[in-house]
């Protein structure tokens, strides 16, 4: 009796290990010694169905092009006919272009990138929506244009849990870098009001006297930190941004103001001439 007890047991454990391995797949790697013409184009066994699945693909591996690591997880959930939640997250140094769609029934997963020599491993984690061990099997990647239905654009959604330092071990805020920053394109919120105030007839614009009495007392413009603040207590870009664009809306009111006054002195000065050939004439 002890010896089915222990039988027992021990056929439970096996099965139980056979149920978590089930819900682990490894479908394909991908690697190729050259450059995609079109992308990387993973198509997947998984139908483009209503409810079908919430899996978690893994891309693992390396981007020799850039020198990056992979590690990259994809997530999605299919409603109503449009890929519903789908979100990436990169843990690696390569985050490329990724867009899902239904190509003939199945879902394809498209990196929109061209990168020399890649190469990684597919995983996927999927349970209790439906999935069965088929929808594992006969993966391919392929160098292809994206040309199915209901696209969608994969989010990235990374969420840091504290303050991070790039460059330094004592980050003062979200993310602190001590170093050159490059970039194709920064957005900043503005935490301070755009400066169109400056073209309403309340504004209280200062002469160029008052302006020029200014810069000899202070050493700079009206409403913008010395040099000696900004060196001490560095500046936030978006405010400095709308001071920036202040003075040049200033700026141009006083160009205008002086366009008036040449004109005037402009026709002043005809006059003048008139009256003077007209006494010549005379």
């Amino acid at each position: 009796m002890q010896v089915n007890r222990l039988s027992i047991l021990a056929l439970i454990g096996l099965l139980s290990l056979v149920d978590i391995k089930a819900q682990n797949y490894n479908p394909i790697s991908y690697y190729r010694n050259g450059t995609p013409t079109h992308g990387i184009k993973i198509k997947t066994k998984l139908p483009f169905q209503h409810g079908l699945g919430m899996p978690t693909v893994m891309l693992e591996g390396y981007e020799y092009g850039g020198g990056n690591i992979i590690d990259i997880k994809v997530t999605w959930y299919i409603y109503n006919g449009v890929f519903y939640q789908a979100n990436a997250s990169a843990a690696g140094s390569y985050n490329p272009s990724i867009k899902l769609a239904n190509e003939n029934g199945y879902v394809v997963i498209f990196i929109d990138d061209r990168t020399y020599y890649s190469r990684f491993n597919v995983r996927v984690y999927a349970n209790g929506k439906g999935e069965t061990d088929s929808m594992f099997d006969g993966w391919t990647i392929v160098d292809e244009a994206l040309n199915g239905t209901a696209i969608k654009i994969v989010n990235y959604k990374t969420t840091l849990p504290g303050n991070v330092g790039i460059g330094t071990t004592n980050p003062d805020s979200k993310l602190t870098v001590k170093g050159n920053i490059h970039a194709e394109e920064v957005k900043v919120d503005l935490s301070v009001p755009g400066p169109d105030y400056v073209f309403k007839e309340d504004y209280d614009l200062k002469s160029l006297e008052e302006v020029q009495n200014h810069i000899q007392e202070h050493g700079h413009l009206p409403n913008i930190p010395s040099a000696e603040e900004m060196e001490i207590n560095g500046i936030q870009l978006g405010e400095m941004d709308m001071k920036l664009l202040e003075k040049i809306e200033e700026l141009t009111l006083y160009v205008i103001e002086l366009k008036k006054v040449q004109t005037t002195l402009k026709n002043q000065n005809k006059n003048l001439q008139n009256q003077l050939e007209n006494l010549i004439k005379e």
